[in-house]
């Protein structure tokens, strides 16, 4: 009788195993990705509407481009000023008074739309969702109390 030395052959289901857990390793390691890259942006875009916020509270030119410029990494960011502040006298300011309450604030919106770059879409596709896979829109907003 022979004898042997390694014990029985399982290769077959070694690799069936590793069949079925392939794609929600996949699914997994794309989500990890994605959600990345997407809390990314919105930490760019929540920058990028803080200093606009700023430049439209100084009364500062070009608040939408500056604002843009802001959001470094990302294209196709919009910039809404919802509220400008008034434009103060010209010639050196007065030392400034304590805010009265309810006194006048500049407020920035700003949005990108984020696109993923994994097969998560084409999975949800598959699927007949158009959930996690279709592109999100990020949206941001600063406040900053108007100075004089």
């Amino acid at each position: 009788m022979r004898r042997r030395l390694f014990g029985p052959h399982d290769g077959g289901a070694a690799a069936v195993e590793f069949a079925l857990m392939l794609p929600l390793l996949l699914l997994l390691l794309f989500g990890i990705i994605d959600f990345g890259r997407a809390l990314n942006a919105q930490i760019t875009i929540t920058q990028a509407a803080r200093e606009g916020a700023r430049l439209a509270a100084l009364n500062l030119p070009n608040v939408t481009s500056r604002t843009q410029a802001a959001a470094t990494g990302l294209s196709g960011v919009g910039v809404t000023i919802v509220t400008a502040c008034p434009a103060g006298p010209s010639g050196p300011p007065p030392p400034p008074p304590p805010p009265p309450p309810g006194s006048a604030n500049a407020d920035v919106k700003v949005s990108y739309t984020f696109k993923f770059i994994t097969p998560i879409g084409a999975i949800a596709r598959l699927f007949g969702k158009s959930g996690p896979g279709s592109p999100l829109t990020l949206t941001a907003e600063g406040v900053m109390p108007c100075e004089p």
